[in-house]
């Protein structure tokens, strides 16, 4: 499967089921009243973060994912049946953004995020009879389901991150680490995307997750090469290990990473350095390197020279390094309708009146308009919550246009 760690699409969750219009017609039953049922909600997107999926490629070409609508309801008082939820499950790692920012952070296995909920179902005949009102013959439409554009990210979730210019030898150093086997070749940019190795060994009191992260260039925190989604991954990382090639260049190489690292704001995050493909030097340049570079780690995963001493350092770092977990969702508070307007607010616009507000607009996408009766219903209760008296202070006289929502129609 292919590496993606960056999706964009629209979701939608499902309509909510309509009321239904129905009389009792029992035998022995000459006044039967209304029996129509409500209409079932609709089903919501929620987001899951699984161990078992390492990449968002199963979501890079969906363009608009749904969620299944409510069923309408029925006579006998029978309610429509649910839409059922959909459940799209992401890597650990995975943040959701929409145009106003982040909605949910989803690291930690099971961790899930509800980021489409579904229409509400409308009521059917039977929930509006009344002592004075004995057969009405209407019925509530559903509410449509909220409806967004999100945007997946994903940052790999380690514990030690291998961070270094293309050709330092990372994805050798990750095979002689741990069992995974990246692809190696003997060129610039091997690695396009993160791989992530678990060094398990008996000896250690708990596995820890080594990245091997996509080839740092010069100008990286400016955009260029892979740029962000190179630092994307650098971030989660609780430890970087600076991975230098040991036969060319190695103080430049470490400049240039501890500048990429800094203008990223990652100077602070903990690192140890390693030095690479030593088996290339004789003894004269390998002293060099040690006084050069003190503390550094001299290694060859070629050969497997100091890859032992270097794994069993870095297990003890990790071991005494406090967690810090992520929240497993950050939720913000978002409603289906737009606008959100609580209140009421009329306004002129080409030649007509906008009413807005969350209760009128959610009365009328409820409305049945081609149900004289349900019209009737919509008319009364604009009258009682003062929409009517509104529009006559803004100005409205009969025969003017008025739009509440998506609905069209002549004041009267």
């Amino acid at each position: 499967m292919q590496f993606v760690d960056e999706a964009r699409f629209a979701v939608r969750g499902g309509r909510g089921g309509d009321g239904s219009v129905s009389f009792n017609r029992e035998k022995y039953k000459p006044r039967g009243g209304p029996d129509g049922g409500r209409g079932g909600d609709g089903g919501s997107i929620i987001l899951r973060a699984t161990e078992d999926l390492s990449t968002l490629e199963p979501y890079a070409r969906r363009q608009v994912i749904k969620a299944e609508r409510g069923k309408h309801g029925s006579g006998n008082n029978r309610a429509g049946e649910s839409g059922e939820d959909l459940i799209l499950e992401v890597p650990l790692g995975t943040q959701v953004f929409d145009g106003d920012g982040l909605l949910a952070d989803l690291s930690e296995p099971g961790a899930s995020f509800v980021v489409a909920r579904g229409g509400e179902g409308g009521r059917g005949n039977g929930s509006f009879a009344t002592s004075t009102r004995q057969a009405p013959a209407f019925r509530e439409r559903g509410m449509p389901g909220e409806e967004r554009e999100i945007l997946l990210e994903l940052k790999v979730l380690s514990d030690v991150g291998l961070v270094g210019l293309p050709n330092a030898g990372k994805s050798s150093l990750l095979r002689a680490l741990s069992a995974a086997r990246p692809r190696v070749g003997d060129y610039p940019f091997t690695t396009l995307s993160p791989q992530l190795g678990v060094v398990d060994q008996k000896a250690y009191k708990g596995p820890f997750v080594v990245a091997d992260i996509p080839g740092l260039i010069s100008g990286a925190s400016e955009g260029r090469g892979l740029g962000n989604r190179f630092l994307r991954h650098v971030a989660r990382a609780r430890l970087l290990a600076l991975v230098l090639d040991a036969s060319e260049d190695p103080e430049g190489a470490q400049g240039t990473l501890i500048s990429e690292l800094h203008a990223a704001g990652l100077s602070e995050r903990p690192t140890v350095t390693v030095l690479n493909k030593v088996d290339l030097l004789d003894e004269e340049l390998r002293s060099y390197l040690r006084d050069a570079f003190p503390g550094a780690f001299l290694v060859s995963a070629a050969t497997g020279e100091g890859v032992v001493e270097f794994r069993d350092h870095v297990e003890g770092m990790v071991s005494r390094m406090d967690r810090k977990t992520a929240p497993a969702g950050t939720e913000r508070e978002h409603r289906v309708y737009k606008p959100t307007w609580r209140g009421l607010r009329v306004g002129r616009e080409n030649g007509g009146f906008v009413v807005s507000g969350e209760e009128v607009e959610r009365l009328a996408m409820k409305t049945d308009w081609e149900n004289p009766e349900g019209v009737e219903r919509f008319q009364r209760e604009l009258e009682k919550s003062g929409v009517v008296g509104a529009l006559r202070r803004a100005g409205a006289e009969q025969g003017d246009e008025v739009r509440i929502g998506e609905a069209v129609f002549d004041f009267r």
